[in-house]
């Protein structure tokens, strides 16, 4: 009976979570897998096509391109936001640094400001001739800085916007970091210190195995965080130049609101789901793998 009862409470505090979850999320995704199996156009009525959409997706050459663009600026973020993130959460950890809490809310403040506001910041930051970037290369005598154009070049555009989504992200993976450097025992580091470590060694050898499930934890969110990113892309490039920044969210986007291919859209989203599920899935075969997990 006190099991019964323990059961009814639990079920009672947790029913909110599943009603969102079932609303805003299960619900949605089986829409969308119903809609991707279907020729749906906005104000039009849907017929079952089968596999239709999602064979024609994998003929399709802007979707390939979309899923390269994608790759591509996820590389870019994930590679440097969980090397720099990790760099300046060890830094922030060590108790002999002044003004720590001073610094950690210097990290976080771009996490929580406005996408809008700062990508607004960041069209300035990058325009030719006369944005920050330019200015700063003026002020070195470095001229041909000035004449970059970040946001209009297939090859640095990516580049542009990787360097918004890390300059905006990093902060929250650098809160995680520091939260599992504090979950590493003292005990553990001083006997390291005593058995003769370096500072690096004790990281390579003693922090970094025991942060490994910290680190596969960040890595799937920026992947997945990324992937999925639709302000910085359309506020900076809006998808161009010719493609390069074209990814999946711009994809989808393009196809449903500007195409009106509702049901190519949402086969679209389905693949992009599985990219993130079998990513996810192989980060935590990774972790499961490990033996001091």
């Amino acid at each position: 009976m006190f099991r019964s009862r323990e059961l009814r409470t639990a079920t009672v505090f947790i029913s909110p979570a599943l009603v969102y979850f079932g609303l805003f999320w299960a619900l949605p995704v089986l829409l969308a897998v119903w809609y991707a199996l279907t020729d749906w156009r906005v104000g039009g009525t849907p017929a079952f096509i089968g596999l239709g959409n999602f064979t024609e997706l994998l003929r399709d050459p802007l979707f390939h391109t979309a899923v390269l663009s994608s790759l591509t600026i996820v590389a870019i973020t994930v590679t440097a936001s969980i090397a720099i993130a990790l760099g300046v959460a060890v830094t922030l950890s060590d108790p002999r640094l002044r003004g720590g809490r001073l610094w950690r809310l210097a990290v976080i403040v771009p996490v929580v400001t406005d996408w809008v506001a700062t990508g607004l910041v960041f069209q300035l930051f990058f325009l030719p001739n006369q944005g920050v970037l330019a200015a700063f290369g003026q002020s070195l005598g470095v001229d041909w800085l000035s004449q970059v154009r970040w946001t209009s070049d297939a090859a640095l555009a990516p580049w542009a916007v990787a360097l918004f989504v890390i300059w905006k992200q990093t902060g929250l993976y650098v809160i995680f970091f520091l939260a599992g450097l504090k979950g590493i025992s003292a005990e553990v580091m001083e006997a390291g210190k005593v058995d003769g470590a370096s500072a690096w060694q004790a990281f390579w050898r003693i922090r970094w195995p025991l942060m490994r499930p910290v680190t596969v934890f960040v890595v799937v969110l920026s992947f997945v965080t990324t992937l999925g990113m639709f302000e910085p892309v359309y506020l900076l490039t809006g998808g161009g130049p010719a493609g390069a920044t074209r990814t999946l969210p711009i994809f989808l986007y393009e196809n449903f609101f500007t195409f009106g291919r509702s049901g190519y859209a949402s086969a679209a989203g389905i693949y992009f789901l599985a990219l993130s599920l079998l990513f996810a899935a192989a980060a935590a075969r990774i972790l499961k793998d490990d033996p001091e997990s």
